[in-house]
């Protein structure tokens, strides 16, 4: 695959619009008319092995998948959709002919011949292939620490004759052990790749997840059913990748809802008359032959362009351009990070006492005196995943002088958030330096 090519091709397919594009690693062609798009086929999810995965089972994990991923564009996108991956009741009801979906599954050559079938048998915009392309789980232990923690007790009288005050202070240490946890680490990957009824690839996106599954209600019920005892029934393994799948599908619905609101909203937006163009990105060698990065980093530098600038933005490169926009990203990775078991304290109310007393001018009050103490709550160790992105971008004018320059490190969980950061910082500049503001 020539990625020479593919780099060119995204500097100059790549799209206008605008907002929070920040979960995955997004790009989609400005010449699809995307944002438009009415009806579309959902295939069914590709697994590991690059089969389709399809369960008539309703009760299935393989059939809830693909029937949730389906209901994201029907009921929160409003797009007509053929879902080859579900057959549910009411599709049933009007596939009166289901026969001729059949050939949509067949083994194609090419994506142009699989284009042109869906094109025939179902008359959809286009189609999209969401495929699984991790997912795994990781069982570890976190192992037994001994600490050595500072604890405290503490007296705070309040409505007293003195008013506030703390008193009875006292200082001590303990030697304390955080015991050993067996955990489970999921990791879970999807890319979606998005073709139009001549079989070209018009959106890619990519989104992963690695989680111990605190978000989802705890990890007790899935670490008691994989190491032995009896799992929480909302949790058990094969609920616990539902879940996961979810989550991500849902971050993939909420940018491409962006797709679609951004197209509206982009009209309305007042330019000043200049111009910014483009001169392109060196990338560091670690994603320069990864489609779906390299995609994602054109498409965010030109996406950002149009959002934190009034200025006019030529995306093609056959405008008039003065002012032009090139960067380096020297990193960008997603890294983990053993976090050791720690402890953190908290103030327990040990005894509360009340009393009353009377002032000089005879005023009924009421005295309260708290004794407290700390508390020693464990954390047990984890993996702790953080995505950087640094580099450096420079707005030059048609000589090539730098007119305005920024270089930083961003962290976030995700690159495509990292790298955001970064070039909205710039843009923010740009902005100024180009308005005056």
């Amino acid at each position: 695959m020539n990625w020479k090519k593919i780099a060119a091709a995204v500097s100059f397919a790549t799209m206008i619009p605008t907002a929070a594009f920040a979960h995955g690693e997004l790009w989609y062609d400005a010449t699809s008319h995307l944002p438009q798009f009415k009806k579309i086929v959902v295939y069914p999810i590709r697994g590991l092995d690059g089969t389709f995965k399809i369960d008539e089972n309703e009760t299935s994990e393989i059939y809830q998948a693909n029937d949730y991923f389906d209901k994201r564009f029907v009921r929160k996108l409003n797009i007509k959709t053929i879902p080859l991956g579900s057959s549910l009741k009411e599709d049933k009801e009007i596939r009166v002919d289901d026969e001729k979906y059949k050939s949509l599954y067949n083994n194609f050559s090419s994506e142009k011949d699989r284009a042109a079938t869906v094109t025939s048998v179902t008359a959809s915009n286009g189609y999209i292939i969401p495929h699984i392309n991790l997912d795994q789980l990781e069982p570890h232990r976190s192992p037994a620490k001994t600490l050595s923690v500072q604890m405290k007790s503490w007296t705070e009288e309040t409505g007293g004759p003195d008013g506030y005050r703390t008193y009875d202070v006292q200082n001590w240490n303990v030697s304390h052990t955080v015991p050993a946890q067996d955990l489970m680490l999921y990791h879970m990957g999807i890319d979606y790749n998005m073709y139009d009824r001549e079989g070209k690839k018009i959106m890619t996106y990519r989104n992963a997840e690695h989680t111990y599954g605190d978000k989802y209600g705890g990890v007790i019920g899935v670490i008691t059913g994989l190491f032995g005892g009896k799992p929480s029934k909302a949790l058990r393994p094969d609920r616990y990748r539902v879940e996961v799948f979810k989550s991500i599908v849902d971050e993939f619905r909420k940018d491409f809802k962006d797709i679609q609101d951004n197209f509206k909203d982009n009209k309305k937006k007042n330019r000043i008359s200049k111009t910014i163009g483009f001169k392109g990105i060196n990338l560091p060698s670690n994603i320069g032959g990864d489609e779906y990065s390299l995609k994602s980093v054109y498409f965010t530098m030109k996406d950002l362009a149009f959002k934190f600038t009034d200025v006019d933005i030529d995306y093609s490169g056959n405008g008039k351009a003065k002012y032009f926009v090139q960067g380096t990203i020297s990193r960008y990775s997603l890294d983990r990070q053993w976090i050791d078991p720690y402890v953190t304290l908290n103030n327990k109310l040990v005894r509360e006492e009340k009393s009353d007393w009377y002032d000089s001018k005879g005023n009924k009050h009421t005295k309260k005196i708290k004794k407290y103490k700390t508390e020693i709550v464990d954390h047990h160790g984890y993996w702790k995943y953080t995505a950087t992105v640094g580099g450096t971008f420079n707005l030059v004018d048609s000589n090539g002088n730098i007119l305005v320059s920024h270089s930083s490190i961003e962290t976030d969980d995700k690159a495509a958030d990292a790298c955001r950061h970064l070039m909205k910082d710039f843009y923010g500049k740009v902005n100024s330096y180009l308005t005056g503001k």
